[in-house]
């Protein structure tokens, strides 16, 4: 058996020396300690004739989170000198490895020479020298470097891309790598030269320097190239250019600034632009994005964007949205509490719509207090509520109609259980509305609009267990809702597209606005079905209807919706999934006739290579909600991950009825294990209802394991 020898704990000797050396001098940007111990093993440790400390015989060294292996370790006192014999391994924790053949350094082991020496940073950038040349404390300087993130092989030397340098410089103190005489290589081919090139070291997070570049084609702009500039101002905060030239002579200049804050981070950015679409101004667009946690658990946020024109934000790409939301809020939510504030201003995109007309301008108030009556029983809520909306035209009537509404709101539930499983609600609501109307004459006096209302509901719950773990529910549900309100006239401006679905066929309101109050008293009857397997297919489905007392007079009789009038349409309603990420919903609304009057359907499938999200909306020509003709649209979006590193993605957006695409778009992405192929192309097609065509290209490279972008190991091994 071969004879170990353990020397510990010390202090000035050769093991700590050789550690500590190798750490400074490979690894720079790891904290230097106040004092120096060590623990050895080799098969001999002694004092040669020189008086020179030796170590040979499978050394290994550990201090602290630092272990080296080598062959021989020689320390020589007085002349302050240290020989190691390889081969070297160093391993400074999880995240830095060093290799070497041998090393030799002196005064004061701060300077040295490393004699064929690879480093491998963060599990990623893989550095290779000849040799590497300690000067100082801060500088070390590597010649003939090849650097790469790609994985290299005996049966595969040459690596999907690498950086050859004459010399590379590591200062300590910037952390920066400093290439010299730079080539980059493809697949062992020389594709581009640079005298110098500049990398941060992965200990550097956020460094001064151009981004990953990007190249796209645009309709109306050709080809342009945008080169991101990121400029770190501080730990912080941080300000990102990227200016895009186009073929077309288009010049854009984008910014971004983000700033961090204790409670919370701020982001202003924006893009300029000389075009030839409008040729005779600057064109542009500014947003602001903000989320801040205050004081006693509100939370403030800000989410704003002005264009300079309606076509700028299509025609660059930067949303295909046909209306911009602008908000500022101001909220807080607890348990039995909920407090809201906010101002909203919409900004159409639609070349056919007047945004002077539009109601625009928002501003809303809400708090709403739940209150646990405990042995009285059941829970209070109580509700505040304000709001008010401006029109920029001035003019009398509904093109310039203004409105401000207060409301106040109280309503008290209560459940139980009663004999033979019988589950039953009761509550009772009352509401009172203030209302003014401006600008226009058919509303010229304020006007308060009061209701009460009771209800009653009744549900049976029936449960049942399968032979094969499943289980079964049958619930038939009745509620009966009693309702008096003072008839009084008011503009409907907040709510135009009544819906039905299972989630409000048995609730107080069913609007979310408030012009158009869901009250008058009726009947809402349905039965609900599941079947749930937690190791297979699982069922859920709901059938229902509304009657009331009297015709509901919210909405014209012209003007038919779900929600009807003495009767609603049938909601038939239904859902299955799997636990193999399988999906599929379907919600039909049928009138009197039993034909469709909407119809909705949806598949999603998220399996281990394939992705899948399908929905089919069918819609009736309705003149009150805007729709001239029957409008049915199929969306889909696919995506396939092969097993070479290629994902697929296609979708569309098509006009069912008009049998036209709107949208279709298409993508491959390749990524391995250290470089990442981004290719994109959508075309926007020429319809009846939008007469502009475009077509947008894009790629994207971007090589992993430096400038911030983490490497993907495969979990590859090399074959021997």
């Amino acid at each position: 058996m071969r004879l170990r020898k353990m020397v510990t704990q010390w202090t000035r000797g050769a093991a700590s020396a050789a550690c500590l050396a190798l750490c400074i001098t490979l690894a720079p940007a790891a904290p230097a300690q106040a004092q120096t111990r060590a623990t050895l093993m080799a098969d001999q440790v002694y004092v040669d004739a020189a008086q020179r400390l030796v170590a040979s015989g499978s050394v290994e060294v550990w201090h602290g989170s630092v272990r080296m292996t080598a062959e021989r370790v020689i320390y020589d006192r007085a002349g302050d000198r240290l020989v190691i014999e390889g081969p070297i391994v160093l391993n400074d924790g999880p995240d830095r490895m060093f290799l070497a053949d041998s090393a030799e350094l002196s005064d004061g082991l701060r300077n040295g020479l490393i004699r064929s020496a690879r480093v491998v940073l963060d599990r990623q950038l893989q550095i290779a020298a000849a040799s590497v040349e300690r000067e100082d404390e801060r500088l070390t300087r590597m010649n003939a470097v090849v650097a790469s993130s790609c994985p290299v092989c005996a049966s595969n030397p040459t690596p999907l891309w690498e950086i050859r340098a004459a010399r590379v410089t590591h200062d300590q103190q910037e952390r920066q790598l400093y290439f010299d005489h730079a080539q980059f290589r493809v697949a062992g081919t020389p594709v581009f030269y640079l005298p110098h090139l500049r990398l941060p070291d992965p200990t550097l997070r956020r460094s001064r320097g151009f981004l990953t570049p990007r190249l796209s084609v645009r309709s109306g702009l050709g080809f342009g190239v945008v080169a991101p500039y990121f400029v770190p101002i501080g730990a912080d905060r941080d300000l990102t250019l990227s200016p895009t030239l186009y073929s077309s002579g288009s010049i854009v200049l984008a910014l971004r600034y983000r700033q961090a804050f204790a409670n919370g981070a701020l982001e202003i950015g924006g893009q300029v632009s000389r075009d030839r679409l409008l040729p005779d101004r600057a064109r542009g667009y500014a947003y602001l994005r903000g989320l801040f946690h205050l004081r006693n658990d509100f939370r403030l946020e800000a989410d704003l964007m002005a264009p300079s024109d309606r076509r700028y934000l299509d025609t660059y790409g930067i949303t295909s949205d046909t209306r911009i939301r602008s908000h500022v809020t101001l909220e807080r939510y607890r348990r039995d509490q909920a407090i809201r504030a906010r101002a909203v201003h919409f900004y159409t995109l639609d070349r056919g719509v007047d945004n002077t007309t539009q109601p625009n301008r928002l501003v809303q108030a809400e708090w709403e207090q739940r209150i646990g009556l405990g042995r009285a029983g059941g829970d209070l809520r109580l509700r505040f509520a304000g709001q008010a909306f401006q029109r920029v035209s001035r003019s009398n009537g509904p093109a310039g109609r203004d409105v401000g509404q207060f409301s106040v709101e109280a309503q008290w539930r209560r459940q139980m259980i009663l004999p033979g499983g019988l589950l039953a609600a009761g509550a009772v609501q009352g509401r009172l509305d203030h209302v003014r109307v401006g600008n226009d004459r058919a509303y010229s006096r304020p006007v308060n609009r009061g209701a009460i209302e009771g209800m009653v509901e009744l549900r049976w719950p029936w449960a049942a267990s399968g032979d094969a773990g499943a289980s079964y529910v049958v619930e038939p549900i009745a509620q009966v809702i009693g309702s008096h309100r003072n008839r009084v006239r008011l503009p409907n401006e907040d709510h135009v597209m009544p819906e039905l679905d299972p989630g409000n066929l048995f609730s107080f309101r069913r609007f979310t606005g408030f012009d158009a109050p869901d009250i008058g008293s009726r009947a809402n009857l349905g039965l609900r079905w599941a079947r749930i397997d937690p190791r297979g297919l699982s069922f859920e489905a709901m059938a229902g209807r509304i009657w009331r007392r009297g015709g509901y007079d919210v909405f014209a009789r012209r003007n038919p919706q779900p929600l009807g009038q003495t009767r609603s349409n049938w909601l038939l309603a239904g859902r299955m999934w799997n636990d193999r990420g399988l999906s599929m919903g379907l919600r039909v609304l049928l009138d009197d006739a039993r034909d469709p009057s909407r119809g909705e359907a949806s598949v999603t499938w998220n399996g281990r290579a394939t992705g899948l999200s399908t929905v089919y909306v069918y819609l009736p020509a309705n003149r009150f909600e805007g729709r001239n003709t029957n409008s049915a649209e199929w969306y889909l979006n696919v995506s396939h991950q092969f097993a070479n590193g290629v994902t697929a993605r296609v979708g569309w957006e098509y006009d069912v009825t008009r049998s036209e695409f709107r949208t279709a778009r298409t993508g491959l992405e390749y990524r391995a294990d250290c470089v990442s192929v981004d290719l994109s192309l959508s075309h926007r097609f020429a319809t009846s209802t939008n007469v502009n065509r475009s077509t947008s290209f894009g790629l994207q490279v971007e090589l992993l394991g430096i400038g911030g972008a983490r490497a993907t190991p495969s979990g590859r091994a090399c074959q021997t």
